[in-house]
């Protein structure tokens, strides 16, 4: 945590939630009133910026890594952020007592309560999170475009794509807001699936298996 000399007693008071599509943060920010503000946004560099930038060491960065497909309302769900992860972002700017009240409000919810810079958690998202929703969008969109009939999906299909089912609003701000780590990440992954392909086309299996055996280890060591 990091103190800011002189901030407000009750820098720790009311904290307001701005939970909105990335690209209507920065200007949102701006405007939200309350004695901490944080937010929910799947990108956090420029968003912690313009927060800080807004409201000085009251602002804190955040992100829960929970969700699903589903979108408004009716998905709501109580238990969403009970033993997941919510990532804080503080800078050497940020007031110990607000990120105190973020994360005792992330706590309150059930999540465990993780900080990282800003940089690092845009690099990291555009791995775990960003690069798995590039991948199903294009794979649902490259299988329909081969004139796989419907009710035919294998349970592969339907587990891989199932996040393309997203409504594509958040996705194309999150892409965009991250464009440069994305694109990083989506490179890493077509040199991948190059090699995969190159081995198939070849008939090497031992290159095959190479390339499976390196994802299977790569998987347990990422979900753990």
């Amino acid at each position: 945590m990091h103190d800011v000399a002189g901030a407000p007693e009750d820098a720790a008071g009311d904290v307001t939630v701005l939970a909105v599509p990335v690209r209507a943060l920065r200007d949102l920010v701006a405007r939200a009133r309350g004695g901490v503000v944080t937010d929910v946004g799947s990108t956090k560099a420029a968003i912690v910026a313009a927060g800080e930038a807004a409201h000085g060491g009251r602002f804190v960065g955040g992100h829960p890594l929970a969700g699903t497909e589903r979108a408004g309302p009716d998905a709501a769900s109580a238990g969403l952020f009970r033993g997941r992860r919510a990532l804080l972002t503080p800078t050497p700017t940020t007031d110990a007592a607000a990120l105190a009240a973020v994360a005792d409000l992330w706590r309150a919810a059930g999540a465990e309560v993780v900080e990282m810079g800003a940089a690092a958690h845009d690099e990291l998202m555009a791995a775990v999170s960003h690069l798995p929703h590039v991948v199903a969008y294009a794979l649902a969109d490259a299988v329909g475009s081969l004139g796989a009939p419907a009710g035919m999906a294998g349970g592969g299909f339907i587990d891989t794509t199932r996040i393309a089912a997203t409504p594509p609003g958040m996705w194309v701000d999150v892409f965009l807001a991250n464009r440069d780590a994305v694109l990083r990440a989506t490179s890493r992954f077509a040199e991948r699936l190059e090699a995969l392909r190159a081995a198939i086309d070849a008939g090497d299996e031992d290159a095959i298996r190479a390339c499976i055996d390196a994802a299977r280890s790569a998987r347990a060591r990422i979900v753990g």
